[in-house]
Order: C-alpha cells, then structure tokens, then sequence
C-alpha cells in the first residue's frame, strides 16, 4: 500500500545510507566534501560492498514484482534484520540467507563485527544529520531462546530484548509503540496481529533526517506540471535551486547528487536519458552496483551553476518480502519444516523458520531536506505440532522386509501388559 501526497513522482531515489561506501571525495564551491572519520575495516568494506550488490538485486525485484506507481525501500533496514536472524541459523540454512545477503566468504563473527562498527560509524559520522538505528527481538515468554544468541545479537546490533504474552492482544500495540518510538512517529506500526505459529519477531527500525547542504528557496516553490508515463500531466509543487552540484549526464543517464549536511550523507537522482524509456525498465536494465560505480566515477562539479527542478513529495509503502527473497534464493529459511534456526532455540519435534518478512517505509522531501524512516520485522514461527497417533487401544503390528515386502511377523495386542 502507497499514499502520495500532491504528486506522483516516477523520480528513482537510490537508497542514501549507503552513499558513504561508493561516493568519492568531490571538490565543491565549499571545498573537499565527504571525509570519513576512519578508515573503513576490512570487514566493514567487505559488507559494504555485500550489501550494495544486494541493495540494487532487492531494489529491482521490488520494482519489477510490485505494481505499485512508487516504490521506497531501505536495504539496509532489510539486510540489517535478516543479518540478526543469520545469528540463529544453520547448515544450508545459513548458507542461503548469506548467500541471498551476497556476504559470501564471511563467517558470522565477521558479519556481526562490521554490522557492529558500521552501525556506529554512521550514526555518528555526521552531526549535521540524525541518523538513527535501533534493533529489538521480541519473543513469546513461553518460549526459551538461547542465551548466546541473544548476547550475540545485543552485543553486536545493540538491540533490546522483551519477553511478551503473544497472546494477549496489547502486545501488538507494546511492539507498534516501540516501531513509533523509534522512527520518530513517521511509522506508527509495522504489525496488525501476531500469529498463532509466531513465537519471535526481529524488527529493525531506521530513521533519518537531515538537512540540504544547499537549501531551497521556499519563494521559489511554486506549481508547475509533472509528466506521467502514460501521457497525462499532473500540477506538482516544483522546488527551484541553481548552484555547483555534481552531475553526470551520458547516452543512459542523467544524474545528479544532493548533498546532506557536510555532504557525507547525499541523495542521488537518476532519470533515463532516453525520455520515451519507462521508469522501470530504467531500473531494471541500467540502475545496477556496476553501472552506479562507474556513473558516480565521473560525476563533475562545473565551474557554471546547475539548474535543478524537484518536486516536493512525501509517500509510504509496504510490502511483504517472502516471495522476492525467496526468488532471491533464500528458499530454505522460509520452509516450515525444513528450516534450521536450531541456533535460537530447541523445539523438536516442532520446527523455526521465517513465516513473514515486512518492509515499511516513510519519506518526506521538501526545501529544508529529507526525513526518512524505515522497519523491517522478521516473524520467526513455529510448525504446529506434528500428526500423531496414540496407539492406546488395542492395535495391529507387522514385522516385515521392505524390499521385498515379505512379512515376517503380525500380530495383535488387545492388552499389553498380560
């Protein structure tokens, strides 16, 4: 589900918490932009660069499997809540969702190192920009988990732990409220109902402001037509900006970045050079890790200014996201029976396994900047229990050779104790 207001932007905004990994250092009017604090690990540059090929492959599939006019995701939000998961699956299991996450070659200390330092470096990499990052599991308070898995999961992605009724219905609201907390009210819930199979939910939660380097002039503001794909206009409230920003326009592309605070954070804009070409056959043929490399590789800040038109908006979107991960690869964790999340806790004969990826998200953009929010809630279920049969009346039993299906014995029990 998508809400837009005033307009219908088909803009493609490329997820921004990701800018530091792949933007280089630009000379602008204001001098060198985009220094890091640190030198990434070499661990941080391994998930980074995991989680940029994943973030464009999610990015796609989104967009080519929704219909939605608009489309908003964060990656890191998503790749962020499934890496906590990782921390309790095993075998093939945890193969496919490292897989599916494109962090193969690191071992799950080498995952939870990076998420661990990279999380700090970025919501403290910028103080002109509020970032925010929270991680939190909630379980059944009947259900036992293990404790390495949840000393692993506070230790590295800092998240709290609550032991809830299920059952009881306020327990919606006790996880919704924390989702609004967290998100600074651009999110008000991520859950309508726990199901009966659920007995876990891991929920990540992104929330993001921050103001232009360069601002726009509200005075400038005023309303002007937005061309839809299928010929029709709409009046959308168009921002104005002249100034040095980096731009690269090419056969494929025009592009250009937006900086944020002291421009570490930076919103980038892609349109097709060929108008005629429709929004998402651009993304799916031409927005990829390779093509944004190379593009942002030759970015230039002129010496004339550049004109930009930019429509305000604001919209949220939804979507669940087990059948794309499934298309993805990350078949396994989502089989009921299958499933090895042996690593959280000890259910046999019953089974874990992932019954519901959500992704929802916020976004507001307008003069003074950006306020985004993201969450992304991980349902950890249980199987029902097993058919069984209670063999407490008198019964019928045959010894047999399977092969060949001779019977070697049968019997009957009316009483068996005489």
């Amino acid at each position: 589900m998508i809400t837009l207001k005033k307009i219908g932007p088909t803009i493609t905004i490329i997820v921004f918490l990701i800018a530091i990994a792949c933007n280089s250092n630009l000379i602008g009017p204001d001098g060198p932009k985009g220094e890091l604090p640190r030198e990434l690990t070499q661990n941080e540059k391994r998930l980074i660069e995991a989680d940029r090929a994943f973030s464009y492959e999610i990015f796609r599939k989104t967009v080519a499997w929704d219909d939605e006019e608009n489309v908003f995701i964060s990656p890191l939000s998503i790749s962020m809540a499934l890496a906590m998961t990782v921390n309790g699956a095993k075998g093939e299991t945890f193969d496919q969702m490292r897989e599916t996450l494109k962090m193969q070659g690191m071992d799950l200390d080498q995952i939870n190192d990076a998420f661990k330092s990279l999380i700090d470096l970025l919501v403290n990499v910028d103080p002109k920009v509020k970032l925010k990052i929270a991680n939190s599991i909630w379980h059944e308070e009947n259900f036992t988990v293990k404790p390495d898995f949840l000393e692993r999961v506070q230790s590295n992605y800092g998240a709290s732990i609550h032991e809830l009724d299920f059952l009881d219905p306020a327990s919606v609201n006790t996880i919704n409220h924390w989702v609004k907390e967290n998100t600074e009210g651009l999110i008000e819930k991520i859950i309508d109902e726990i199901g009966e199979e659920m007995v876990m939910n891991l929920i990540n939660a992104l929330y993001f402001k921050g103001d232009w380097l360069r601002q726009f002039d509200k005075e400038d503001t005023r309303p002007a037509d937005f061309h839809l794909e299928n010929g029709q206009t709409v009046t959308v409230d168009m921002m104005y900006q002249s100034d040095r920003f980096a731009t690269y326009f090419s056969d494929e592309v025009e592009m250009i970045e937006l900086p944020y605070g002291d421009s570490l954070f930076t919103m980038t804009i892609l349109l097709p050079a060929d108008r005629n070409m429709a929004i998402d056959r651009f993304v799916d043929e031409k927005v990829t890790a390779q093509n944004l490399g190379n593009w942002r590789s030759n970015l230039y800040v002129s010496s004339r200014d550049v004109m930009i038109h930019m429509p305000k908006f604001e919209l949220e979107y939804e979507i669940e996201y087990n059948d794309i991960l499934k298309a993805m690869g990350m078949v396994l964790p989502f089989d009921e029976w299958n499933a090895d999340f042996s690593g959280i806790a000890d259910v046999s004969p019953q089974n874990l396994f992932i019954s519901e990826v959500k992704h929802k998200t916020f976004i507001r953009v307008d003069e003074e900047g950006t306020e985004a929010a993201a969450v992304t809630s991980v349902g950890v279920g249980v199987t029902s229990m097993p058919p069984a049969i209670f063999v407490d009346r008198p019964f019928v039993f045959i010894i047999y050779e399977r092969e060949s299906g001779t019977n070697l014995f049968m019997g009957k029990v009316k009483n068996p104790i005489i």
